[in-house]
């Protein structure tokens, strides 16, 4: 039982972070990063244009801290509050599933998974 528990922990993660977008939202981060950078550096913006332009990057940033903050709490504690409601219930043993999901065995085939899942959904 507690090897379905941590596939759930991982399944769940899975499933809300893309719900969430955290990949996506992270990589906007990158690309207002480079942006702002880019924008300090180019010298045929003025001193008021690179202030517009780096409070423009600034507030985008400031929101996706707190999207990308609530969603990965979200990812994390969602599934992780299903197990622990279904520990509480005596379903489920909560340190069992942790320990499972935290299991080098269980760390490694899970990711060589969802690697070929990766490779395989990729070449379609």
């Amino acid at each position: 039982m507690s090897l379905v528990g941590a596939v759930f922990l991982v399944v769940g993660f899975v499933a809300l972070a893309r719900v969430c977008a955290l990949v996506e939202r992270s990589k906007r981060v990158v690309v207002l990063a480079k942006q702002s950078l880019q924008s300090i550096s180019n010298p045929d913006l003025d001193d008021d244009a690179r202030e517009k332009a780096l409070q423009r990057y600034a507030k985008e940033l400031f929101f996706l801290f707190f999207a990308i903050s609530l969603g990965s709490l979200t990812a994390l504690g969602l599934p992780a509050g299903v197990v622990w409601l279904l520990d509480r219930a005596g379903l489920m043993s909560f340190e069992s599933v942790v320990t499972v999901a935290l299991s080098w065995r269980f760390l490694l085939s899970t990711t060589l998974i969802f690697t070929i899942f990766l490779a395989v959904y990729r070449k379609r």
